[in-house]
């Protein structure tokens, strides 16, 4: 079975927090990192390893920036 870990990253893509995995496959381990992300929330991404190898860098697009309004 692979070895899979998470690597939480905080606003500025630093890993603030590792976590092992015990997925079966890539596809279980994205899941499985992406209900973690969800669950804590205070992560800004993650990114997804299996050995030395990185399978997934995830960082979300923040969609909160406020849209510029013309004046009238």
């Amino acid at each position: 079975m692979p070895l899979y870990r998470c690597c939480f990253l905080d606003e500025t893509g630093s890993a603030v927090r590792t976590q092992a995995l015990g997925s079966s496959d890539d596809r279980d381990a994205h899941r499985e990192a992406m209900a973690l992300l969800v669950r804590t929330g205070r992560f800004s991404g993650f990114e997804l390893w299996e050995g030395d190898l990185r399978i997934e860098i995830y960082q979300p697009n923040d969609a909160k920036a406020p849209a510029e309004i013309a004046p009238s």
